[in-house]
C-alpha cells in the first residue's frame, strides 16, 4: 500500500508544482526532488508512461501497473482542485498548435527520451545504486518542457492530462481555453503511450545486444 501512497503524493506535487508555476525550471527542480522523495518506495513513476515502461522492462506486473497509475490519476486531480483552491488559475492542458503532426512528434519524441532516460539510470545493471538519477530525470523534463512547451504543452505525462481533464469534465466553468482540457486527453494519452513503447523496447534490445 505504502508505494501506492507515494505514488499518489508524488503525482499530487508535480501537478501542483506544474499549475502553480507553469515553470520548466521549477517543474524540473520539483521532479528531481519528488524522486528522490519517493524512489527508494515506489520507483517514483509519479507517470502512467513511465509505469507502463516498468510492465514491459518486468520491473511490475500488469495489476500492479493498474494500482500505480490509478494512484497517479487520483493524485492528479487532487492537484488540479487544489491549484483552484489555491485561488490559482485552472491547470489548462491543451495543444499550443492547431498542427496535430507536430503535437504528436513533440509529445512522442520527448516522452520517448523521458522514459529511454528513466530506463537507463534507473534500472541498468550498470547504473544500480547511483545517486544522480533524480537530477538526471528532473533535467530531462525541463529541458523537455523548454524544448517543445509552445508546441504541445510539454506534457509527457498522460497523468497531468487526466486531472485537469476530469476536472474540466465536472466543472466547465473552471476551463479558461476556448478547447476544453478533455478533449486533448486521448491524443496525450496516445503520443506519451507510444513514446513509452518505442523507448522500452529499444533499451530492452540495447540491454540483450550490448
Amino acid at each position: 500500500m505504502k508505494k501506492y501512497i507515494i505514488e499518489g503524493i508524488g503525482t499530487y506535487f508535480l501537478v501542483l508544482i506544474i499549475g502553480l508555476t507553469g515553470n520548466p525550471i521549477a517543474i524540473g527542480i520539483g521532479l528531481s526532488v519528488l524522486v528522490y522523495m519517493g524512489g527508494h518506495i515506489s520507483g517514483a513513476h509519479y507517470n502512467p508512461a513511465v509505469s507502463l515502461a516498468m510492465i514491459i522492462r518486468g520491473e511490475i506486473s500488469v495489476s500492479e501497473c493498474m494500482k500505480y497509475v490509478l494512484s497517479q490519476c487520483i493524485g492528479a486531480f487532487a492537484a488540479a482542485y487544489s491549484i483552484v483552491l489555491l485561488g490559482a488559475d485552472a491547470l489548462s492542458v491543451v495543444s499550443n498548435t492547431s498542427d496535430t503532426t507536430s503535437f504528436f512528434l513533440a509529445e512522442i519524441i520527448f516522452t520517448f527520451l523521458l522514459v529511454f532516460v528513466i530506463l537507463n539510470v534507473a534500472t541498468h545493471p550498470d547504473t544500480k545504486n547511483n545517486q544522480y538519477y533524480g537530477l538526471a530525470i528532473g533535467l530531462t523534463v525541463a529541458a523537455g518542457a523548454f524544448s517543445v512547451g509552445d508546441i504541445s504543452g510539454a506534457v509527457f505525462n498522460p497523468a497531468v492530462s487526466f486531472g485537469p481533464s476530469l476536472l474540466s469534465l465536472i466543472n466547465p466553468d473552471l476551463e479558461l481555453s476556448n478547447v476544453p482540457s478533455h478533449n486533448f486527453f486521448i491524443y496525450y494519452l496516445g503520443a506519451t503511450v507510444i513514446g513509452s513503447i518505442i523507448a522500452s523496447l529499444l533499451f530492452n534490445f540495447l540491454l540483450k545486444n550490448k
